[in-house]
């Protein structure tokens, strides 16, 4: 039976609370004057950053600003770019084993886009690799995916073939001697790795470092964009500014306490608001325009540490037009004025083509992505080569059949 879509709608009042749209807007208020506050004190806010960087007693990951700048220091995007280019981008998606199915195959699926712009001789490219994986350990050997769901082992699989794509992709525009600008979409901080062992770590790390670093061999610049983005590593760094002792100890002085009273804490009975809604105030005061980004900052997590340093990860904020974004690039692109720039720029002529979001992701995740209809053709072929081959009898579990089938 499907959703009673009446019953649905009676409910939506419940949604809207007059009182708690009042308190997100006092902890958006409170928190930017906090911001105000840091961006006029930029030598101590410098100071206690370094100070607990250096310590590593922040219970917390908190932004580092890049240079010692006003934080509020904001950069338009050229008005009239028109530089000729390509940007590619890729995006995936999978289909994940079952077991309720007659085969442990999984499938990971990546889009490929390629769109030349200001250059009409230069061929546009829509396309997609699927890729059929019989079990887990055609992805890795099962001695070091210990306590790692199969879910989570194809999703990470699915995100460092997103990269060697894209380098693939990248390599075969280079050839008509312009810029070419490679995107991706969802962070570079692999943040949800620390959670396993060294070693899946270190073989991870190292298609994903190696990937990278084939871009930056090339002098192509790569980009990831987060769409909204739920971090809050600026309102933690304004809490390392707030913080009323002599030095940052996390541990030391608010151990037993709520996260709600924190001594840094902007106000009392304090919930962070998220950095895009700082940054969206900030750039609605300064009545910016379309395209208006940031100042870089970089990320203090630990997953880092498996970064080289020309790779660790560096974010700016910037209005799509329709939404503050984060856009994440390594340190190479970061540290690199002129690419610094073109990312920049050909990010905002996206986002102007995209209507908020670039063109290129929301075109690679078309190609990519693998419906439902997909998933029940992938068994049924499977299936049948299955019995042309070998002539077994193939069994769904009951609940699958049950799924498939109505009775009433």
């Amino acid at each position: 039976m499907p959703l009673d879509l009446k019953k649905v709608i009676t409910q939506f009042s419940s949604l809207e609370k007059q009182g708690a749209r009042e308190q997100s807007q006092n902890r958006l208020d409170a928190t930017y004057k906090l911001f105000e506050n840091a961006t006029k004190n930029e030598k101590t806010l410098f100071s206690k950053i370094t100070e607990t960087q250096s310590s590593q007693k922040a219970g917390f990951f908190f932004a580092i600003p890049d240079q010692i700048e006003k934080i509020d220091l904001l950069t338009e995007s050229q008005a009239n770019f028109s530089l000729p280019h390509v940007t590619v981008a890729t995006d995936g998606s999978q289909i994940n084993p079952s077991a309720h199915e007659f085969t442990g195959a999984s499938l990971i699926n990546i889009g490929l886009v390629g769109i030349p712009y200001f250059e009409t001789s230069l061929p546009v490219l829509l396309s997609s690799e699927p890729k059929i994986y019989s079990s887990t350990e055609d992805i890795i050997s099962s001695n070091i995916t210990q306590n790692i769901q199969e879910e989570d082992l194809i999703a990470y699989e699915r995100t460092l073939r997103e990269v060697e794509e894209l380098v693939s992709l990248a390599k075969k525009y280079i050839a008509y001697k312009i810029p070419v600008i490679a995107l991706l979409d969802g962070t570079l901080i692999h943040w949800h790795l620390e959670k396993f062992n060294a070693v899946f770590i270190e073989q991870f790390m190292k298609r994903f470092t190696d990937a990278i670093l084939e871009l930056k061999s090339l002098g192509i610049p790569v980009a990831s964009f987060l769409s909204n983005s739920r971090s809050n590593d600026l309102i933690n760094m304004l809490r390392i500014f707030n913080c009323p002792y002599e030095s940052v100890d996390c541990k030391k002085y608010c151990a037993g306490l709520d996260s709600k009273n924190y001594p840094c804490n902007p106000i009392p009975d304090y919930k962070p608001v998220m950095d895009r809604k700082l940054i969206e105030k900030l750039f609605s005061l300064k009545n910016t325009k379309e395209g208006t980004r940031s100042i870089l900052f970089r990320s203090n997590s630990k997953i880092l540490n498996y970064y080289s340093d020309d790779i660790k990860i560096f974010f700016f904020y910037m209005d799509t037009g329709t939404e503050i974004a984060r856009v994440e690039l390594p340190a190479y692109v970061a540290h690199d004025k002129k690419l610094l720039n073109l990312v920049h720029n050909v990010i905002s002529l996206q986002c102007k083509a995209g209507f908020g979001y670039p063109i290129t992701l929301s075109e690679a995740h078309l190609q990519a992505v693998v419906n439902r209809d997909d998933r029940r053709i992938f068994y049924d072929l499977i299936k049948e080569y299955l019995l042309a081959k070998h002539g077994t009898s193939l069994k769904l579990s009951n609940k699958e059949l049950k799924k498939r089938i109505s009775f009433v």
